[in-house]
C-alpha cells in the first residue's frame, strides 16, 4: 500500500474510531491503539469486507472489568438473546487485566479478542432442533433454545485459539510495516513509533497458547492449512474441517485426536502452573503427548501436495 493510499485509510478509521470511542468513552490508550489496529484488520482481511468489520468495530464494546486474572486476561464475549425476530447475540471484548498494563500486551488482547470477533461475523447462530450454536472463530458454545442456558462448548476451540494466535501476530505485524515518518497524523506517528520500539525482532511473537502453538507451528506454516482454515473461519463453514483433515493425513479420527492432545498439555501447564501434582511427572507426560502431535502434524504436512 502506498503513502497516499495508507494515509487516506488511516484518515477514514480514525474518524469512525472517534464516533466510538466517544460512545463507549474508552481510555485514550485504547482509542490510540485502535487508530491503527482497525485499519490494519482492513488491510489483511480485505476492502471488500470494510463494511462487515467497520460494523463489528462499532457494535462490540471494549468492557474494562479488572480483576486481575494472570492466565486469562481478556476474552470475548457473544451471548445468546431471543428477540421477536428470532436470536441475536450480545457481543462484548472484556478486559480483565487493564491497570499497569504494558502497551505490548494490551495491543495483543485486543487484537487476539477482536480477531476472534471478525471471525465469528458471518453464520455465527446455528439452530438445531432444541439447541442453538453460537460461533466462535471454529468453536461452538452450544446453549439449549427454550432457555438460552449453556450446555457445553467444543473442545477444538484449542484450535481456534491457536489459528487466531497466529493471526494476532500478523495483524500487529501489518501495523509493524508502516512507516511512522509517512504518516501525517502525529498522534497515530507517535502510536506506531511506542509500538515499533517495543517489537525487538523483524517479526512479532505473542506468548499466549505457547507450547500449543510451538506444537502447531509446521500447520501454522502449511499454506494448505493455514489458506484454508483461514476461509472456512471467515466465511463460517467451519463443520467439513475435521473430514478433510482426516483425509489428507489418511487416518480417521486424526484430527480429534490432535485436538485432545492439545488440551490435554493445556490442561497439564495450568496443572504446573498452579502447583498441582508432581511437576516432572506431568513434564515427562506432556513431553510424551506432545511427541503424539508432532507426529499427527508430520503426516498431514507430508501428504500435502501444496505446503
Amino acid at each position: 500500500m502506498n503513502e497516499e493510499s495508507l494515509n487516506t485509510l488511516l484518515k477514514k478509521c480514525r474518524e469512525t474510531v472517534d464516533e466510538i470511542a466517544a460512545i463507549y468513552h474508552y481510555p485514550s490508550n485504547i482509542t490510540h491503539l485502535l487508530y491503527l489496529i482497525v485499519p490494519a484488520f482492513i488491510i489483511k482481511y480485505g476492502f471488500e469486507q470494510e463494511r462487515y468489520l467497520l460494523k463489528a468495530f462499532t457494535e462490540i464494546p471494549v468492557l474494562i472489568l479488572d480483576t486481575g486474572d494472570k492466565v486469562y486476561q481478556a476474552y470475548y464475549s457473544s451471548i445468546p438473546e431471543k428477540t421477536d425476530n428470532g436470536y441475536v447475540t450480545r457481543k462484548g471484548i472484556v478486559l480483565k487485566h487493564y491497570q499497569n498494563i504494558e502497551l505490548m500486551q494490551l495491543l495483543d488482547n485486543l487484537v487476539h479478542e477482536f480477531n476472534h470477533a471478525m471471525n465469528s461475523i458471518h453464520h455465527e447462530i446455528l439452530e438445531k432442533g432444541d439447541r442453538l450454536y453460537i460461533r466462535t472463530g471454529l468453536s461452538y458454545v452450544i446453549y439449549e433454545k427454550d432457555t438460552l442456558k449453556a450446555i457445553s462448548k467444543q473442545d477444538n476451540s484449542i484450535i481456534e485459539e491457536i489459528i487466531n494466535t497466529k493471526q494476532t501476530e500478523m495483524l500487529i505485524d501489518i501495523i509493524n510495516s508502516f512507516n511512522q515518518y509517512t504518516i501525517f497524523d502525529s498522534e497515530i506517528s507517535n502510536t506506531l513509533y511506542s509500538i515499533q520500539s517495543s517489537i525487538t525482532n523483524r517479526q512479532y511473537r505473542s506468548n499466549a497458547y505457547l507450547l500449543q502453538s510451538l506444537l502447531c507451528q509446521e500447520l501454522m506454516k502449511n499454506k494448505t492449512f493455514i489458506s484454508t482454515l483461514e476461509k472456512l473461519r471467515f466465511s463460517g463453514n467451519v463443520e467439513d474441517i475435521e473430514g478433510w483433515f482426516d483425509q489428507i493425513t489418511g487416518v480417521e479420527k486424526s484430527f480429534s485426536r490432535l485436538v485432545e492432545l492439545l488440551n490435554i498439555t493445556l490442561a497439564l501447564q495450568l496443572d504446573i502452573s498452579k502447583g498441582k501434582g508432581i511437576k516432572f511427572l506431568k513434564i515427562n507426560k506432556i513431553k510424551k503427548l506432545t511427541a503424539e502431535a508432532m507426529e499427527i502434524v508430520r503426516l498431514f504436512d507430508q501428504n500435502c501436495n501444496y505446503r
